[in-house]
């Protein structure tokens, strides 16, 4: 078998390895692995799903009904209480619908910007949301530094959630 005769992975295998991932990501922080795979510096894969779900027009159950039971298992691991965790990743998808289309530039920094404001926008959710969940003196700085360490690995990992940019998505129906 020669090098040239090697094919990509279909979509269907690169979403299915995106989402292990993104399980990944919300089980091995709980588990008690030593640093390396705590969060920061593991990324917060959901949210690579909720935006590339978004931005690839995802509108039927089956991408918010995974992310909510992402957060909910993410607010299981962390101990809760329950329901912060579910706000954030589904706020990253209604965020990210919204960002993809603003973003429509088929360009991997149109959408890498698209990106940042997503998580940047579910960090200050984050931070109206936590005190209320687990307190008035909780703060969200982990939370921010693993969604920045997030979005700087987004264009190495986009692959896994986004098939195309967000313009070739608009043409093809996205509004309507």
């Amino acid at each position: 078998m020669s090098l040239l005769s090697l094919r990509a992975p279909s979509r269907g295998v690169l979403r299915f390895w995106g989402l292990i991932i993104a399980i990944a990501s919300v089980i091995l922080p709980a588990l008690p692995l030593g640093p390396l795979f705590a969060q920061p510096p593991m990324p917060l894969a959901v949210l690579w799903a909720a935006y590339g779900w978004a931005a690839e027009n995802e509108s039927d159950w089956r991408a918010p009904v995974t992310l909510a039971g992402l957060g909910l298992l993410h607010d299981q691991m962390a101990g809760g209480p329950f329901g912060l965790f579910i706000a954030l990743y589904l706020s990253a998808y209604l965020i990210g619908r919204v960002a993809a289309v603003m973003m429509s530039a088929p360009n991997l920094v149109s959408l890498w910007g698209g990106f940042i404001v997503t998580t940047l926008l579910t960090v200050l959710i984050a931070k109206m949301i936590a005190p209320i969940a687990l307190g008035e003196y909780v703060g969200v700085r982990q939370y921010a530094e693993a969604a920045g360490i997030t979005a700087l690995l987004f264009p190495i990992v986009r692959p896994l959630y986004m098939e195309s940019g967000p313009a070739t998505r608009v043409q093809a129906g996205w509004r309507r």
